[in-house]
């Protein structure tokens, strides 16, 4: 008898056991995906309070909260394309995609009786994000009167530190009924230029053809042929520097000294040696013709195929120089930059550091997550290397600092509408803790144009 009871026993513990493990399971790791689902009715906000919690950024300035019960943007246009707006039939940017985490927390789940248990707020919670408002100003406002992106990131984490678009417009004119819901989608404004806005990348792709040719054996001071002009086999036109001479004035050049003066013979000729599986491989290493996990959302930033790049020996020149069918996001050429300031590791981008209840606790963090490998560590010291002589010796000067080494590569896009003034920096350049990318849509060069709103960037972050 004795026996029999204490195999029931055993039996009810384990019972017991796997229950408490269920219930664990659905309440800490299942439960927000129950509160988030549409059709779980308890999980829809009462209609007596439509409360939402406040937008904060990483330094503390609130750039979304309710005030006498309408929602307000503090800032105006200036975070737009990053927090959007709600209204009563309509939303966008993090107001959508944080809509759950910025309702009150008097669900009556058990997570906000534990909040309750431990005299915990229930009031709607407050998003922090990664951005710095003293870079998001200086982003916006050297912006101003231009079309075009600047975003910045950690390269270490990913953490968006800045993410500006011009034109832009301000959603209290949405909230306040001067404009409806359509008028404001229409307008040019609307457009996210950082993740949806796709251009020719110009002369900053070479950052990566340079970084295929050190992969493939070629160093740094490995001598080049230079040449007043590169003529791809079948190709019609030859293509030439921008000074219409050898970049060097002389018969041979460095890759150091190319990548610094942006030597476009050279560059076509090594694509071109290099072939189109090479160039193609390494673009989509970098995120081409892939989705890019944003919670905004992004466009697909694309290369051709390697054997339509073979197939036109001509295209894969251009190809090379970061034109003729490449097209490229600010926020994709963002991520590739912070790559190389990362010992050639990307890092997934992400806008929100952390939801948390009003009296401080953590409800959620963002955990900085990889998306993989680059290029190897040794090649990014190379080419990290290079970029420094961009900005000390060639065409970035402008966005040069006394205090420290900064690496950076210019560009000017032709194609799609063109010019297209491109800039992208890493700073300090021996132990980055920012990458900047800059496009100014149809104006001047990235030498003279982006180049110095990097230099504002930089100034705001280092102060």
């Amino acid at each position: 008898m004795s026996r029999a009871m204490h195999r029931i026993a055993a039996v009810s513990f384990g019972v017991l056991a796997l229950l408490t493990v269920w219930l664990t399971f659905q309440q800490v790791v299942a439960g927000s995906t129950y509160a988030d689902d549409p059709r779980n009715l308890r999980a829809l906000p009462d209609p007596d309070d439509s409360r939402r919690g406040i937008i904060t950024t990483a330094d503390g300035v609130v750039i979304a909260e309710d005030r006498d019960g309408i929602r307000t943007y503090p800032e105006g246009s200036s975070y737009l394309h990053v927090v959007g707006y709600v209204t009563a039939d309509a939303s966008a940017g993090l107001e959508s995609t944080r809509a759950s985490d910025l309702r009150p927390l008097d669900d009556g789940s058990i997570t906000s009786w534990l909040i309750t248990l431990f005299g915990g707020s229930l009031e709607p919670p407050e998003v922090r994000l990664t951005l710095v408002d003293r870079i998001q100003r200086v982003a916006s406002a050297a912006l101003d009167r231009h079309t075009g992106a600047v975003i910045a990131l950690d390269p270490a984490t990913g953490a968006v530190l800045a993410y500006a678009s011009s034109p832009t417009s301000d959603p209290n004119e949405l909230i306040s009924g001067d404009l409806t819901v359509s008028e404001f989608r229409d307008d040019p404004a609307a457009l996210d230029r950082v993740a949806f806005r796709l251009l020719p990348s110009g002369s900053t792709f070479k950052t990566l053809v340079a970084a295929a040719a050190l992969e493939e054996g070629i160093r740094p001071d490995t001598i080049l042929e230079d040449r007043a002009e590169f003529l791809a086999p079948g190709a019609g036109q030859p293509i030439t520097n921008i000074t219409g001479g050898t970049c060097t004035g002389g018969d041979e050049i460095t890759l150091r000294e190319a990548l610094a003066v942006s030597c476009n013979t050279v560059f076509a000729g090594l694509a071109v040696d290099m072939g189109g599986l090479v160039i193609n491989d390494i673009a989509q290493r970098a995120g081409f013709n892939s989705v890019l996990a944003f919670e905004l959302g992004a466009a697909i930033s694309s290369i051709p195929t390697a054997e339509e790049l073979d197939a036109d020996l001509g295209a894969l020149a251009q190809t090379g120089l970061g034109e003729r069918d490449l097209r490229v996001t600010p926020l994709q050429m963002a991520v590739l930059t912070a790559a190389f300031g990362n010992q050639g590791e990307m890092m997934n981008p992400y806008l929100v550091d952390s939801v948390l209840t009003r009296d401080g606790s953590t409800l959620k963090r963002t955990e900085p997550e990889s998306l993989g490998r680059l290029i190897d560590p040794a090649v990014a010291a190379d080419l990290v290397s290079m970029m420094v002589d961009v900005v000390t010796d060639g065409t970035g000067r402008a966005a040069s600092r006394p205090d420290m080494d900064v690496a950076g590569k210019t560009g000017t896009a032709e194609g799609a509408g063109g010019p297209h003034s491109w800039f992208l920096a890493l700073a300090p350049a021996d132990n980055p803790t920012i990458a900047v990318v800059v496009v100014i849509e149809g104006e001047g060069t990235g030498g003279t144009v982006a180049a110095p709103i990097v230099a504002q960037i930089l100034n705001a972050w280092f102060g």
